[in-house]
């Protein structure tokens, strides 16, 4: 089952600076605008078998830009924030700082004095999401319109951190998140994603028009051994035809990078190469996969049927062990990553700068950045091929703005 999540276009109250919780407010004309952009993205793709509303003005607007039948539930509103709605945005910290502190802390602390607590809108994100997969008996294609604060939550909820209150980047108007429900639990595919809007955009735009640095990581083009379900790892090797497609499609859509570094490997290469200027990438070691040592090379059949006990430590019982005997392990590779695009991103203080690297990398850097360890890494989707994941850098360290998005990561 899949279950995609779009936040409302910008209403009057977001363009006003104001918080919204249950109060009501109509879309702006830009969010009218961005309304009609996804409703068009949407539209084109695969079909949904049931759309599902907030009965709040603002989400209940967005979806009808559809212009296909809906249902409306409550039990998708926006948190209850009691005497904070209405408030300027500027102005919370000083009226109510004690409450802001415990909404930080995720303690059960009723928000404005008569809203809801934390645990409780937690518990009642779940109980939707329950509900919602009971009543597609766990199969179908869904679009629930909504909130950001619920949407927030059920990122919380799928990577299993639902006390967690500020670990990702603002669920910006129009985004799109997808979580696939499967019998072994649930999974983010894709996050924030505003696409539709332009290539840099939403909470990413936002922050790196106020001098933040936002580094683009974006996976490598298909290559043959993708295509046939082969691991690399450290193996080396260039992309295929459909890689370069791929490629050539992200640069026309995203735009050349000025400044652009590469693992070593050749699929990374020859991908930067088509989405660099000069075709010259910087190349970092440190942005190399995860290495596979034994495992490189084989099915992942064949490594069940060769190695079936490190394969049940590993997948089964969630132990972290050098992959293949030799290999690495996946802490080490994730701190080797970090260390790499830290300093990338170090030299490039308020820029856009492009980073090309692999799957497991990617998702290592990103899952850790949002508190996820080895136990719980397939929270998080392995990032498609050319697709790419937006990290901001700002005064409080590095921020997953979106992950998995661009243009052949289509919902």
């Amino acid at each position: 089952m899949e279950i995609v999540f779009l936040r409302h276009g910008e209403s009057t109250g977001n363009a006003s600076g104001l918080i919204q919780g249950r109060g009501s407010s109509p879309l702006s004309e830009r969010g009218m605008a961005q309304a009609e952009v996804v409703a068009r993205r949407l539209t084109r793709g695969r079909p949904f078998d049931l759309i599902v509303s907030s009965d709040m003005e603002r989400a209940v607007q967005t979806v009808g830009a559809l212009g296909l039948p809906f249902e409306r539930d409550a039990a998708w509103r926006e948190m209850d924030l009691g005497a904070w709605d209405g408030v300027p945005i500027t102005e919370v910290a000083k009226r109510f700082p004690e409450e802001l502190a415990a909404l930080r802390r995720g303690d059960p602390v009723p928000i404005g004095g008569t809203g809801e607590t934390f645990p409780e809108f937690t518990a009642r994100v779940r109980g939707a999401i329950e509900r919602l997969v009971e009543k597609m008996e766990g199969n179908g294609r869904v679009l629930v319109s909504a909130h950001g604060g619920v949407i927030e939550r059920v990122m919380a909820i799928v990577i299993g951190r639902p006390r967690a209150v500020a670990f990702a980047g603002r669920v910006a108007n129009t985004s799109l998140t997808t979580v696939s429900v499967r019998p072994s639990g649930m999974r983010v595919d894709h996050y924030n994603d505003t696409t539709h809007l332009g290539p840099v955009s939403g909470w990413a735009a936002e922050r790196l028009a106020a001098g933040d640095t936002v580094v683009a990581l974006v996976r490598h083009g298909q290559t043959a051994a993708n295509d046939s379900g082969i691991w690399q790892g450290h193996s080396d090797g260039g992309i295929d035809e459909e890689g370069r497609r791929q490629a050539t499609r992200l640069a026309g859509w995203h735009g050349t990078f000025e400044t652009l570094y590469s693992s070593p490997l050749g699929r990374a290469l020859e991908t930067a190469a088509l989405l660099r200027a000069d075709g010259v990438p910087v190349v970092v070691p440190g942005l190399m996969e995860l290495g596979m040592g034994k495992w490189e090379g084989h099915t992942v059949e064949e490594i069940k049927a060769g190695w079936p006990g490190a394969w049940r430590a590993i997948y089964d019982e969630g132990e972290d062990i050098p992959r293949g005997g030799d290999g690495e392990t996946w802490s080490g590779m994730v701190a080797r990553v970090s260390e790499a695009i830290g300093d990338i991103a170090r030299a490039h203080q308020g820029r856009l700068i492009g980073v090309v690297s692999h799957g497991a990398a990617i998702r290592g850097f990103c899952s850790s950045l949002i508190g996820l360890d080895h136990e719980r890494r397939q929270s998080l989707i392995a990032p498609g091929n050319t697709s790419v994941s937006h990290i901001v850098f700002g005064a409080d360290g590095p921020v997953l703005a979106d992950y998995n998005v661009g243009p052949l990561q289509v919902t």
